[in-house]
């Protein structure tokens, strides 16, 4: 998980929702606002796993890796991750790496 501090309201995440840049993968789609400070937030919905213990298990497999990527790149801005119904048929690992592809491609400089 990410610190409280660096988690987003729902306010807003409403606002970085309609606002930011989405990122398409096969299993995630990552919506990227820059922005000054680190902020996150990971979406898995009822479609990807019915039972919440599957949903929150796969959270905080995503967190992680959001983290680490902002920390060792340096890197800042709003990431949310939505999880796709297809990382249900994946593994954790490919969803991680795609994640990890998606963040990379956000915040390559154009």
């Amino acid at each position: 998980m990410l610190p409280k501090r660096q988690r987003l309201t729902t306010a807003a995440f409403n606002h970085y929702f309609k606002t930011g840049r989405r990122y398409q993968g096969r299993y995630l789609t990552l919506i990227y606002t820059p922005t000054p400070t680190l902020h996150g937030a990971v979406v898995v919905g009822k479609k990807v796993y019915k039972r919440a213990v599957d949903r929150n298990q796969l959270r905080r497999q995503l967190y992680p890796v959001i983290r680490t990527f902002a920390h060792a790149e340096g890197q800042t801005g709003v990431f949310q991750c939505l999880v796709k119904p297809a990382a249900a048929s994946a593994t954790v690992a490919a969803v991680r790496a795609e994640l990890r592809t998606l963040l990379a491609e956000a915040t390559r400089p154009r």
